[in-house]
């Protein structure tokens, strides 16, 4: 091979490197853009505020349209054309880098055998000097042949088998220098975050070919050992025990590092409650500092809620009409750790008051809660006060969560008399063992477009145990959310599907108290009708019966970000024996606005079993 070919392609093997293009994107003298608090810098005010100097003609028939601002953000003719502190006595020592800086910025794209020509147009007469550039791009090279290794213990890791290729740079691909660094980036920070923090690039090499358009790439990675979690480092506790941070770990000091234990780590952390804001990393300047440094500490930096918070509001709903609330909130109630929530509402038709205790959450993602609800309703006729003492153990999978619990329940109910028959007053008690599954799988629990919402309950008791009457019960509810295809016509519209179904086994309904059984009706059930105005009729008064099941189907269209149109229709009912579970429809259109705490709902929807139409007002889901 000639001297003069061999130095070209060494050259250009360096510039792939990124020793010559370096240029392209930092081989300036500029002052930064902004400040450290993020607002512009004053050399950028007075660049941009300063004339043109000089004109720049850019030919480059065979690039896109953005190559021409590369040209002017990545070159210091470019950069300096606005310039006030411009002297045209640096006209020439511009204009003698720009060629390398063009080539250096094509061939961090791929063109390695571009020409370019730079000419200069003095100033005449008001004209002021121009720099022509014409570029002609040639054929972009292609990479051909990958050899790539990962050494070190990570080789036989069995959660990194799969990483045996380098992203976005397979054979066939157009080579870009931008994407070889990032990728490079990318499969050490694959390894950072299955432990091996001191992973490194040992080798690194792409092999230009400029006569046949092509590189070859080579790439070594030096995984290092994978390191252990080490102890907590613990910042911004003032209110709370750190003991409570600790607790929710994820990981024990001695287990493997693991990015997805730690990112569990402060999903756990923020949700439980304490905090407005966290942050949990490793302390990577430990592990440069000692080699010989096995566990890495991680440093957990916390902002506390206040320990007490009180809550007041008012509102309307068309379900229950005028209310009002007052609650308080304990976050470490006596110094315990132990969470008091306690709120009594009162509104047109229920009245409610509770008080409810809970442990943090341990590192098996469970916690411990009990607490007393006292509730008084009198909706369609049916008067009922209720008292549930309850006391179970949650716990909390990823999206998952579930409770399991022990309940009193107690009721005393009333309904009147008409001409159907006596009414009837009476108490009757269930000590009810139950459990709760709820499932999200939503891009928002605020605000909702995508994905579905699962819950299951099942519970029972055995009449002679402080239950009156024997049952066993099971409900479920499912609700699915689909955007309709980016392609179509409706490509703004999302569909919403719904599923309600429940069943109480037992002998009859008489003695079971009625937040076991089931009634239908209202916004979040059956619109079109009122407030659990559907179920067992007696005497003018609407009970809960045995049975549920209700489907809906609901279109929105949104006009805006904020607006939006819809359509929908709820089918079912509630009964006491299938039999009797004769489904109404209800239909209508409505109008959603989106708002901080989620969708405004206003629905005109008509009941055609009862021949009329309902307003139906509510913010969000409930799921």
């Amino acid at each position: 091979m000639p001297v003069c070919a061999a130095a070209r392609r060494f050259a250009l093997l360096l510039a792939v490197s990124g020793l010559l293009g370096a240029c392209a994107t930092s081989g300036s003298n500029d002052a930064p853009a902004v400040d450290e608090d993020g607002r512009e810098s004053p050399a950028r005010l007075l660049e941009l505020s300063g004339t043109t100097h000089y004109e720049i003609d850019i030919d480059a028939p065979d690039a896109p349209g953005s190559f021409s601002d590369a040209i002017r953000r990545g070159t210091l003719v470019g950069r300096w054309q606005r310039r006030t502190d411009y002297d045209p006595i640096q006209f020439d020592g511009l204009v003698a880098r720009l060629r390398d800086e063009v080539q250096a910025i094509l061939r961090n794209d791929g063109f390695f055998s571009a020409d370019v020509t730079v000419n200069t147009v003095p100033a005449r007469g008001n004209e002021k000097p121009r720099v022509d550039i014409k570029v002609r791009r040639g054929v972009q090279a292609q990479v051909r042949d990958v050899q790539f290794r990962i050494t070190g213990p990570a080789a036989a890791d069995p959660e990194l088998k799969d990483l045996t290729t380098i992203p976005s740079l397979a054979p066939g691909d157009p080579f870009l220098a931008g994407t070889w660094q990032s990728s490079k980036r990318a499969l050490v920070d694959t390894l950072n975050r299955h432990g091996y923090l001191r992973a490194r690039v040992a080798r690194s090499e792409a092999q230009v070919i400029v006569a046949d358009f092509r590189v070859d790439l080579q790439l070594e990675i030096e995984s290092g050992p994978q390191l252990q979690f080490g102890e907590l480092n613990i910042d911004g506790t003032e209110r709370y025990e750190p003991r409570i941070i600790a607790d929710l770990r994820t990981f024990r000091p001695g287990d493997p590092y693991s990015d997805a234990k730690l990112q569990d780590f402060i999903a756990r952390l923020r949700a439980s409650g304490y905090f407005s804001s966290v942050s949990a990393l490793p302390d990577l300047s430990a592990v440069q500092q000692n080699p010989d440094l096995e566990g890495v500490p991680i440093d957990v930096i916390v902002a506390e809620l206040k320990r007490h918070r009180a809550v007041l509001g008012v509102g309307y709903s068309t379900d229950e009409g005028p209310r009002g609330q007052i609650g308080f909130e304990d976050r470490d109630l006596f110094g315990t750790g132990l969470r008091l929530e306690s709120a009594l509402s009162i509104a047109a038709k229920r009245q409610l008051a509770f008080a409810h205790f809970r442990t943090p959450y341990d590192a098996q993602d469970r916690f411990y809660g009990f607490g007393q609800r006292i509730e008084n309703e009198d909706i369609e006729g049916f008067d009922a006060l209720r008292s549930n003492t309850y006391a179970g153990v949650g716990r909390r999978i990823g999206d998952i969560e579930s409770f399991t619990s022990v309940q009193f329940q107690v009721e005393r109910m009333h309904y009147p008399g008409g001409p159907d028959g006596p009414g009837e007053r009476k108490s009757q008690r269930a000590l009810v063992l139950g459990h709760s599954w709820n499932m999200r799988r939503v891009d928002s629990v605020v605000d909702p477009t995508r994905g579905f919402t699962a819950s299951l309950q099942i519970s029972g008791a055995r009449e002679g145990l402080l239950t009156d009457r024997s049952f066993a019960r099971i409900y479920t509810r499912l609700r699915r959310f689909d955007p309709m295809p980016r392609d179509s016509r409706l490509r703004n519209g999302i569909l919403l599907l719904g599923l309600e179904l429940g069943y109480v086994a037992a002998s009859t309904r008489d003695d079971i108290p009625s937040e076991n059984l089931f009634r239908a009706g209202g916004v979040q059930s059956l619109r079109g009708y009122s407030y659990q105005s559907l179920g067992v009729p007696r005497n003018g008064a609407v009970l809960g019966g045995r049975y549920l099941a209700i489907a809906s189907a609901e279109y929105q269209h949104w006009l805006s970000e904020t607006y939006a149109v819809a359509g929908f229709l709820d089918y079912g009912n509630a009964g006491d024996t299938r039999s009797h579970l004769d489904p109404v429809a209800g239909y209508g259109l409505g109008l959603r606005v989106r708002t901080p705490i989620g969708p405004l709902n206003l629905d005109v929807a008509y009941g055609q079993a009862v021949s009329r139409f309902r307003i139906h007002f509510s913010i969000g889901y409930t799921f």
